[in-house]
């Protein structure tokens, strides 16, 4: 059951990071924690090595279709991966139900920000038309 149960976490997973480019931490996460009872710092571990792959392809199909800006990626990419070492590591310090929270948290905050806020290219149109 437990074989079925992750091949649909990876399965929506990779649906929603595809369409949607969150990388399936908002799926694999919590999937893994309610539906395979694993604790938050493994499931943040497995999520993370999932992501390594699908990332890779993600941002390969979204550079061909020239849908990329990869002049930002020397800027973002570095500072992230040093923001990830220390990251996970600190995680492994915090009590999993604290993490739990402050991800569920995180995830009410960014969904409302991004239901209240404007889509970019409104907001473009806004500030230069002025």
């Amino acid at each position: 059951m437990d074989l079925a149960i992750g091949v649909a976490i990876g399965v929506v997973a990779g649906l929603i990071g595809g369409m949607l480019g969150v990388g399936g931490g908002i799926t694999i996460v919590p999937g893994a924690v309610i539906f395979l009872g694993t604790d938050q710092t493994t499931a943040q571990g497995v999520s993370l090595a999932a992501i390594v792959v699908t990332s890779a392809v993600g941002a390969m199909t979204h550079y061909r279709q020239r849908t990329m800006r990869a002049e930002l990626v020397p800027w973002i990419a570095p500072m992230a991966v040093v923001a990830s070492v220390v990251a996970a590591w600190a995680a492994g310090l915090v009590d999993p139900t604290w993490l739990r929270r402050a991800f569920a948290i995180l995830l009410v905050l960014f969904g409302t920000r991004m239901i209240v806020s404007r889509p970019s290219a409104e907001r473009e149109e806004v500030v230069s038309t002025g």
